[in-house]
């Protein structure tokens, strides 16, 4: 595996992460008299309707699977809600939202621009459950922005504006998701109806010693993302830099909507383990962030790929899965890691050889897929997934083979849970082989993104937050940046770097010296960029994410 020994490390201004980092707590709990205001009261939903549409979808998994239900509103700072005044001068704008009967509730803004020191939270009325703070740091070129889920239906959304930058933020909720189906702890711990199946194993089950100690690693690259109302699965991929930039390979048909509403949650496994009982699984802490950025999406091999917009810290000590493209190749066996019905992750394995099948898919007439052996490699009876099994939500999800290496994505299938043992149906999976080109177009290709040189052969190894070697050699600073972005480089050497716009549009490629640089972003439009920096002598380079506003 190739080593990193480039570090980017910040003084000065440190870059913002756009992550959800549940410190602080909204202003107006400190406010002694706060407005009154009356809540917005959401339509009720005919749930008859919705079950007997879950009963038929939820054998599916060519479709994300849908825990809410979207009710579409206007309501922003302009013409809803209440404002209060601080006395410092701040302002703090509150909306509450209403939706009876809901487990979760989560927001789509279709304005979100904030300046710099604004926030916003969620929290329930009764205060036991908070998310935030989201702050301009989740900005995008589009200004839309999709939240996490905030346990219960009675919901503040609460917006603090600096006195310095009054009336300069954008906030308005044109979507409210009334979660009926939630992934909190009591539903797992109560193994209710609408969960995963009992026949599906914690991601920390045992699934052999050939690959347990490979699962320890690709567990972390693994991600649940929400999407208005529905929810798939989805894996961080590698690239032939090895330079930790942000792709999330996911499935076609989890495609909806704007990415940058969407939501990510990594890291979200059982401290302990259930392997295919009916005892409930516990829950624990997850990293989460929030905005992406579609890059090539393919119906044919039901192929998605995004670049995830908010921060992935380093302390969350996450992978980059690795891949094979051969179109020989046939793994010895397969793995799946996922989060079926948006349960905690899980983990699936088949000990049979997947097969290749040409059959009609996503509207083409013929299509090339793998398929876990339900149907046996001759068309007959086969013997479906040998631990765990996959379910609506594990859809996007990774299929690995015996070396850990991605080969597939879940694309659809009947594999499902009968008691604690699976029922013995195919999965689908579109190749990657498959996906890799279409003409080398970036629009519907992987090998663009993932290879544009072609140097990388049939495969590309896994690659671990380890992997870099962290030393205090380079600075950038302010972040954001309105004129002149700073870059001090103490590593002693030349360093080449490249701008790229958000859509992966090279903006400009030039040389850092030592020490002192300067980069002149006045003419580049607002939003998010990202700066590639190259050590050629060591081999090595690294992707920061950096912000222009002005």
């Amino acid at each position: 595996m190739k080593k990193i020994t480039l570090l980017c490390a910040m003084f000065g201004l440190m870059a913002m992460n756009a992550q959800v980092t549940n410190e602080g707590t909204p202003k107006s709990w400190d406010i002694p008299n706060r407005s009154a205001t009356s809540p917005v009261v959401m339509e009720a939903i005919d749930f008859e309707v919705i079950y007997a549409e879950d009963a038929i979808n939820d054998a599916r998994k060519d479709a994300p699977w849908r825990f809410g239900i979207e009710h579409g509103v206007d309501l922003g700072v302009d013409n809803s809600g209440v404002w209060d005044i601080l006395p410092n001068g701040d302002r703090v704008w509150r909306l509450n939202i209403v939706s009876e009967g809901a487990k979760t509730i989560n927001f789509v803004f279709d304005q979100y621009k904030l300046p710099a020191g604004a926030s916003v939270y969620l929290y329930s009325d009764d205060r036991s459950s908070l998310l935030g703070a989201y702050t301009s740091s989740f900005n995008n070129e589009d200004e839309m922005l999709g939240t996490w889920m905030i346990d219960g239906d009675n919901i503040w959304i609460e917006y603090h504006e600096p006195k310095a930058v009054r009336g300069a933020g954008k906030l308005n909720v044109s979507k409210v998701v009334h979660g009926y189906r939630s992934v909190t702890e009591t539903d797992l711990l109560a193994k209710g109806l609408n969960d995963s199946g009992n026949c599906n194993h914690d991601v920390d089950c045992p699934v052999g010693a050939d690959w347990d100690p490979i699962k320890e690693d690709l567990k972390r690259s693994v991600a649940l993302f929400i999407l208005g109302g529905g929810l798939c699965s989805g894996t961080l991929i590698n690239n032939v830099n090895n330079d930790r930039e942000p792709y999330f390979l996911s499935a076609n048909h989890c495609d909806v909507g704007s990415p940058s509403t969407w939501s990510f949650r990594f890291n979200w496994r059982s401290p302990s383990p259930v392997c295919a009982t009916t005892a409930g699984s516990t829950s624990s802490a997850f990293n989460s962030t929030s905005g992406a950025t579609r890059l090539a999406t393919n119906s044919e091999s039901d192929v998605m790929l995004v670049r995830i917009n908010g921060s992935l810290p380093s302390a969350w000590n996450l992978v980059w899965a690795g891949w094979n493209r051969s179109t020989t190749a046939i793994p010895d066996f397969t793995i799946g890691i996922h989060h079926p019905s948006g349960d905690i992750m899980k983990v699936c394995r088949d000990d049979d050889p997947p097969f290749k099948s040409t059959f009609p898919f996503n509207g083409n007439p013929t299509t090339e897929m793998w398929v876990i052996n339900g149907l046996g490699t001759d068309g007959g009876g086969g013997n479906g997934w040998d631990i765990g099994v996959t379910e609506g939500g594990s859809s996007g999800s990774a299929l690995f083979d015996q070396n850990g290496l991605i080969v597939g994505q879940l694309a659809g299938g009947f594999a499902a849970c009968t008691g604690t043992n699976d029922n013995n149906g195919a999965d689908i999976y579109g190749r990657f082989d498959k996906s890799w080109d279409f003409g080398a177009s970036s629009s519907n290709s992987l090998q663009p993104w993932l290879d544009p040189d072609g140097t990388a052969g049939d495969t590309l190894e896994i690659l671990s937050i380890t992997d870099f070697q962290f030393e205090t050699n380079l600075s950038i600073f302010p972040n954001p940046a309105s004129t002149i972005l700073n870059v001090v480089n103490f590593g002693g050497t030349d360093l080449d770097f490249e701008v790229y716009s958000i859509m992966g549009q090279l903006i400009k490629r030039g040389t850092f010296n030592a020490v002192n640089n300067e980069l002149n972003v006045s003419s580049y439009s607002e939003g998010i960029y990202f700066i590639k920096i190259i050590d050629n002598q060591n081999n090595a380079s690294i992707t920061k994410k950096i912000i222009v506003r002005h």
